[in-house]
């Protein structure tokens, strides 16, 4: 009788380890950012090669300094020719 009761405590031990798992699980499918892209490390300019992300920018930060550096290219090209 004790062998029975304790393995039935042991089955909703393990069955309580297994649904706390599968909820962080899914809690942390859901908080995570959305995946990056070779875009948000690497992009081509306007110049000639590439510029490549520091460390310590975003991915929208990365994206509006290639802006920026394209519309300056564009600039100087327009002006010294």
């Amino acid at each position: 009788m004790m062998i029975g009761l304790g393995l039935v405590a042991l089955l909703i031990v393990v069955a309580g380890v297994v649904t706390v798992i599968v909820m962080a699980q899914r809690q942390s499918a859901e908080d995570a950012p959305p995946p990056s892209t070779g875009a948000d490390f690497i992009a081509p300019v306007s110049s000639g090669g590439f510029r490549f992300r520091n460390a310590d920018e975003s991915p929208d930060e990365f994206k509006d300094h290639v802006r920026a550096e394209n519309e300056e290219f564009e600039q100087r090209s327009k002006r010294s020719g």
